[in-house]
């Protein structure tokens, strides 16, 4: 997502795109993959001494919040990716943490038919399937 677009999308939500945030995005785009929230606090820290861990917390669940951010949750907590918008889900290896993306929704048809027969209209979902890596399976 471009600054642009993560500007606009922030004021449809009522918010600004603060320098703290504009960091914790340029932080996880420079990275190129998943990050915890530890590891985008040292990478900012270092040219920004005066940014705390809870402002790193905060504006992430924020950013989730809005869909800027996908959080994945492990088993040794949570990591954090930009939401490139694209519809994609996970496979987690439960030992390794290794994380795959699901390029397409499995269920999608099914979500959208149940949800609509209980008169409920989905806004989105996180799909996430946890078990072990063929390395991993190797090694037990």
């Amino acid at each position: 997502m471009s600054t642009p677009q993560l500007l606009k999308l922030l004021k449809e939500k009522g918010y600004k795109l603060t320098s703290q945030r504009r960091q914790i995005i340029e932080a996880l785009r420079l990275t190129g993959r998943r990050a915890s929230a530890r590891e985008i606090y040292e990478a900012l820290s270092k040219d920004n001494p005066h940014i705390s861990m809870d402002t790193v917390y905060r504006n992430l669940r924020l950013l989730t919040e809005i869909g800027v951010v996908h959080q994945i949750s492990l088993q040794s907590g949570a990591v954090f990716e930009l939401d490139d918008k694209r519809h994609h889900h996970h496979l987690v290896c439960v030992d390794c943490e290794e994380v795959v993306c699901i390029p397409y929704c499995p269920e999608a048809k099914s979500y959208n038919e149940f949800a609509g027969s209980a008169g409920f209209e989905v806004l989105g979902h996180v799909f996430e399937v946890y078990g072990r890596c063929a390395a991993c399976r190797e090694k037990k």
